[in-house]
């Protein structure tokens, strides 16, 4: 996803959806099996628990499972070229990513398709997606498309130039399967936002029109691509939905509704629900689970010729110390005396096996993270009907900070929202390590007692906790249970008295609220000097203050309007939290830039309703540029930021996020960033918190 607004006319669009009607047609689904390993199977019987059940410890990793292998990436091969938008003749590239040392000739391929609500994004964007594949054997085109300035001004012609684009990169995989070693009969195509939407739908579509286009996709991916514009085929192959709760821009219903609909025609498919989350799946606290959850997805459909006998999820969450239950498929709740095999990660155990279902435990440790689990039936298990799951351990409780200022005190306090995650009620302390307000160490310890499943209780830090926070957890025995570390950026705003001269020199800035931007998210970053920031912020009664000053060693800015995001500029989220701290439902987003002949550009993104957008936005802002170093210098109005029953006071609250682009001349590079939310998503919650102070 790109620095601008994008996914809000996504989901206008998702919201008009229903208005291409097509034909059914039929299409074939079914994928051969294959279970190949990179290594010799080498599994030692450690536990029999119970008559025909053999529990085994895996230790050999399982192609298309696995990260076994280095990548190797092939960027910018012509795939095509169309007349775009404008009539004129555009290149269309992909990046091939392969893994090294594996002997296979011909690998199956995942096409991904990037977001950008069909005006932004381009093929690098699922860079650590598509290695993570093709880590584990499978060849990885990620691809460029024609995209609209408007999409919706013409979205048939948007679709049927995209549609037309991923056909021609099918097309290239047939005349290029020998030389690249590519399986042409064994096609995924997935994506995420736009692409996750344009992914299935080009399946769909094509099975009304032409089904012979899409006969060698044996599944689909669909990040939080939003609906159908169609009715379900009944001939779609499997698809994968992955969706976080809270996103903003796709309603996370929508997924909901997608599943039912699909479970409606009979379609296999998963659905992926991420606790929490936002628009964004590349967020490191749950990438992982993306990732492995769709290998293990992949694996099962790819290797096996009766969808039925696979589990109704390639995945699922467990905290530790708990136990779970795998209601088996009928295929292997039948009268056959054969035998049955699991693979369970060291240490885990088959506690029992009751009407078809095997309870599986988890044991207590302070290890997280991904596991697999295989279950197959047969005297050869890599012969057998088999599934393999993904189970992700969590900690048994998840807590959730919260700052707010407390008006009858004057002082700033934290809320600490304790969850239990476990199956089992939880007694005990926790125990957190926190800097305070005033730049020293904080520590808080609390008793919580008969916890339920599912329930929370809120706790009261009495002052500002912040920066990096530990926390640890006992149970009431005293053995420590969870051991984690987070870290959240609070600044306290001083008064700006005397005013500062806007003016792109921040020497008379004194020492107002300064903070690092440190973040890197560009591709082969050559250190400082490629690109580096640092900020500062201030407020009186009038304005909120912002002053950045960059290194950068080349300046690169031959955009406008809209479109700045994409050369050297920064872009700045900026929400006022409610009365009680919580984050607000809507926020602005606005960036100011200097063009390369010296002109000042600005443009405001997303706004709450009754507020300005686009470049009528009012603020006073200076970017002056001086050898290596970009000065920005803003004075924004507080009246374009909140309602005239928000008072400017000590206490106040506002959510923040800031972003340097970086452009070399060759279109972005990626960006810096001081906290999150608006760089690979459009996420509030990602942002840090602003006191008036």
């Amino acid at each position: 996803m790109k620095r601008r607004p994008i996914y809000v006319v996504l989901i206008l669009f998702i919201v008009l959806g229903s208005w291409l009607l097509l034909n059914h047609r039929e299409n074939n689904s079914a994928s051969e099996k294959q279970v190949q390993e990179v290594l010799p199977t080498s599994t030692v019987d450690t536990n029999t628990t119970m008559a025909n059940v053999t529990v085994n410890n895996r230790e050999t990793p399982v192609q298309y499972l696995d990260p076994a292998y280095k990548v190797t990436v092939k960027h910018d091969i012509l795939y095509a070229s169309k007349k775009n938008e404008t009539d004129a003749e555009e290149p269309l590239k992909l990046d091939l990513y392969q893994p090294i040392g594996d002997e296979t000739k011909q690998r199956p391929v995942f096409i991904f398709i990037h977001g950008g609500g069909y005006t932004g994004g381009d093929k690098s964007d699922a860079a650590d997606f598509s290695e993570g594949l093709a880590k584990r054997g499978y060849a990885v085109l990620t691809i460029d498309y024609r995209l609209k300035k408007d999409p919706f001004f013409n979205f048939t012609r948007t679709l049927n130039d995209a549609n037309e684009d991923i056909n021609d990169v099918i097309k290239w995989i047939n005349e290029h399967a020998e030389t690249y070693g590519l399986n042409k009969e064994r096609i995924v195509i997935g994506g995420d936002s736009a692409g996750g939407h344009l992914a299935k739908n080009f399946v769909n579509l094509s099975l009304a029109k032409d089904p012979s286009l899409v006969k060698s996709v044996f599944s689909n991916i669909d990040i939080y691509g939003g609906e159908l514009t169609r009715s379900a085929d009944s001939k779609l192959p499997p698809v994968l939905i992955i969706h976080g709760t809270i996103d903003k821009m796709v309603p996370y219903q929508q997924s909901i509704d997608l599943a039912a609909q699909l479970k409606e025609k009979g379609i296999y498919h998963n659905l992926l629900t991420l606790e929490g989350v936002g628009h964004d799946y590349k967020n490191e606290k749950y990438i992982d689970e993306i990732m492995e959850t769709t290998a293990h997805f992949l694996w099962n459909v790819m290797n096996s010729s009766d969808l039925a006998s696979l589990w109704e999820n390639s995945g699922i969450t467990v905290a530790s110390g708990s136990a779970f239950d795998i209601k088996l498929p009928e295929v292997y709740r039948s009268a056959s005396k054969e035998p049955l095999n699991i693979d369970l990660p060291e240490g885990w155990l088959l506690n029992g096996e009751e009407e078809g279902s095997l309870r599986i435990q988890v044991p207590e440790s302070l290890v997280r993270g991904n596991d697999s689990l295989f279950v197959s039936q047969g005297a050869d298990p890599t012969a057998a009907s088999s599934f393999t799951m993904n189970i992700n351990v969590i900690d048994p409780l998840a807590v959730y900070y919260e700052t707010f200022y407390e008006e009858s005190a004057k002082e700033i306090k934290t809320h600490m929202d304790v969850t239990n995650q476990s199956t089992s009620n939880f007694s005990g302390s926790v125990e957190a390590d926190y800097e305070t307000g005033r730049s020293t160490r904080g520590t808080y310890a609390s008793t919580v007692e008969n916890l339920e499943p599912g329930k929370s209780v809120r706790l009261e830090i009495p002052e500002l906790a912040r920066g990096q926070r530990s926390l640890k957890v006992f149970n009431d025995i005293g053995t420590l249970l969870q051991s984690t570390v987070d870290s959240s950026n609070v600044l306290l705003l001083p008064k700006l008295s005397p005013p500062v001269q806007i003016d792109g020199n921040l020497s008379d800035w004194g020492n107002q609220a300064p903070f690092d931007v440190k973040d890197v998210k560009i591709m082969g970053w050559q250190g400082e000097q490629d690109l580096s920031a640092k900020g500062s912020l201030a407020w009186d009664a009038d304005n909120l203050y912002l002053g950045v000053e960059v290194i950068d060693d080349y300046h690169a800015q031959s955009a406008s309007g809209d479109a700045i995001w994409s050369g050297d500029s920064i872009q700045i989220g900026i929400g006022i939290a409610n009365g009680d701290g919580t984050v607000p439902s809507e926020y602005h987003e606005l960036g100011v830039a200097r063009g390369d002949t010296g002109e000042l550009l600005k443009w405001c993104w997303l706004a709450p309703k009754g507020f300005n957008l686009g470049d009528v936005i009012e603020l006073q802002y200076a970017v002056e540029r001086k050898d290596s170093k970009t000065s920005y210098e803003l004075a924004i109005p507080w009246r374009e930021l909140k309602s005239d029953d928000v008072q400017v006071k000590p206490g106040m609250k506002l959510k923040f996020s800031l972003l340097v682009n970086d452009n070399d001349g060759e279109g972005r590079k990626g960006w810096v960033e001081y906290n999150s939310g608006i760089g690979s998503a459009k996420d509030v919650d990602a942002f840090g918190d602003l006191f008036v102070h």
